[in-house]
């Protein structure tokens, strides 16, 4: 600083406050509310769609509603200390809501002191304060969790049973063994496939109910190299859907850059009619019950509802039949047949409250001749195709794999975590993850670059570890209700594979128990 002075470049520091003698006219700077300096400030802010938006419920949820009155000079570092603990008080996570909403206020009002409006920022954290411990202690931020390979493949199995089709099956296994966010998932398409290496360039990202086909997340255009099983699960999951576009309608969102997808597009992964699943409801139908082993609440919300009910006498992991509520203590419990959503099951495409001509359809498919479907009753049609749990078949309940582990875990955290273990080059593991490393900067970065060789290995080592989970899978039983992965297990059944116990030599599980019936 005195070297910027003497040669004369030092900031002038006097520019932070306007001259109180010189304001502008009908303008008082030092009356200046929040709302009125955010309606300055809002529109010269550059983020995409995504941040824009989070950035806006944050402001009018919870900095406004509690600031927006305040004069910027009264507001004093007590009232913001005040104020966050309050939240927390609320019930608002400390390292969630509440650390996002004062690191909002200290953006707004970081810009504030640059416009000269006010001397200092009063949401700016002093260092040293307060507790140390907890979430964001030592700059960990919150733990995440990752899976197991066989744990993995359990889970995109569970997916595939959940809704009755391949498809969710091979989206699972391809989130976990290409370490996709899932909106690059759901937004890859056909020619993204290539033989033996996806190009990522796109993601699908759900806002305020429309999907816009956005750039991916800090711009990490990546390519993929996929192992050998991978790419015929892709290639079967193309040749299944060949003619398969999205079936969004074109719309344009007036004064917005970004604009929601036109329709038409060769997207891989779909809904039963041609829709985008939405994320809420993909997680509360399939991704949910099948990690947590229980159906969510309700709406929105991912508190333990029902559990996953499986009749055991089919392949393991079992068909699920419709749920029944969990029991309360010291409260008489009976089964029901069916209760909330869960009144489509296995995603058959109908359910109870599906029309009799639909019902009719869906019995043909199953092989009942249409003349005696169109006989039968619409309660005669559900006793026998949509309920069909005897009265003493064999139940069980799912245990969870990992409660609480989300998509993004499944797919980012889990494959990083295998490439660790995999003793896998820096270089070549933030080129696959779309990562800039800070032990990657500088000369190291210069002078290292990811070599056909060291792709080919990485593609042989990750088909090595899908057929070690293979293995451990195969140990609970040849078959699955998942027809992909049914053809997998076909080495096991002919006897030229030998399942691998999910044991350690101790004796202890590995994984998560099992029951076998019979």
């Amino acid at each position: 600083m005195e070297d910027l002075e003497r040669r004369g470049l030092a900031p002038d520091y006097s520019r932070r406050r306007k001259p109180a003698s010189d304001p502008e006219p009908g303008q008082d700077d030092d009356a200046i509310t929040v709302n009125e300096w955010f309606a300055r400030w809002w529109p010269g802010i550059d983020l995409s769609l995504k941040g824009r938006n989070n950035y806006a419920y944050i402001f009018r949820a919870h900095v406004l509603p509690e600031w927006g009155h305040w004069a910027l000079r009264d507001i004093k570092s007590s009232d913001v200390n005040a104020w966050e603990q309050r939240m927390i008080a609320a019930g608002y996570s400390r390292s969630g809501v509440a650390q996002s909403a004062r690191t909002r206020l200290t953006t707004l009002l970081g810009d504030a002191v640059i416009e000269g409006l006010i001397d200092s920022n009063a949401a700016l954290r002093q260092r040293h304060r307060g507790r140390r411990s907890g979430a964001g202690t030592a700059g960990r931020g919150q733990e995440k969790r990752a899976l197991s390979p066989f744990q993995a493949l359990t889970t995109a199995e569970r997916m595939g049973v959940m809704s009755g089709r391949d498809d969710e099956f091979i989206f699972g296994m391809t989130v976990a063994w290409c370490a996709l966010r899932d909106g690059e998932a759901f937004g890859l398409q056909r020619p993204d496939v290539r033989l033996g290496r996806i190009r990522l360039d796109w993601q699908l990202l759900e806002e305020d109910g429309e999907f816009y086909r956005l750039h991916p997340k800090d711009d990490s255009n990546r390519d993929i190299d996929i192992p050998p099983f991978l790419q015929e699960l892709l290639n079967r999951q193309i040749a299944a859907h060949p003619d398969q576009r999205c079936a969004c309608k074109p719309k344009t969102i007036p004064d917005q850059e970004e604009q929601p997808c036109q329709g038409g597009q060769p997207y891989i992964f779909l809904g039963e009619k041609g829709a985008h699943p939405r994320r809420s409801n993909f997680s509360r139908r399939v991704f949910y019950p099948a990690m947590d082993g229980w159906y969510p609440s309700g709406k929105g919300k991912r508190r333990a509802g029902a559990p996953v009910l499986v009749e055991v006498e089919s392949s393991w992991p079992g068909v699920p039949v419709p749920a029944w509520p969990k029991a309360v203590k010291d409260e008489p419990w009976e089964p029901q047949l069916v209760r909330g959503y869960q009144r489509r099951p296995l995603g058959l495409g109908v359910n109870v409250a599906s029309s009799k001509a639909d019902l009719v359809a869906f019995a043909v498919t199953q092989g009942l001749p249409e003349r005696l479907a169109r006989q039968m009753t619409r309660e005669q049609i559900l006793a026998r195709f949509i309920r069909p749990v005897a009265p003493d078949a064999s139940v069980a309940t799912w245990l969870p794999i990992e409660k609480g582990l989300t998509l993004h875990e499944l797919g980012r955290h889990t494959h990083s975590t295998w490439l660790m273990d995999l003793s896998c080059p820096l270089q070549l593991r933030d080129d696959r993850m779309g990562h800039a490393s800070p032990d990657m900067r500088g000369m190291r970065e210069r002078y290292s670059h990811v070599t056909p060789e060291s792709r080919a290995w990485l593609r042989a080592e990750l088909e090595r570890v899908k057929d070690a989970a293979l293995a451990r899978r195969a140990w609970f039983g040849p078959h699955s209700p998942v027809a992909a992965l049914d053809e997998m297990l076909a080495p096991f059944r002919d006897g030229l594979r030998k399942p691998i116990a999910p044991y350690e030599a101790r004796g202890e599980v590995l994984e998560f128990p099992t029951f076998r019936a019979g």
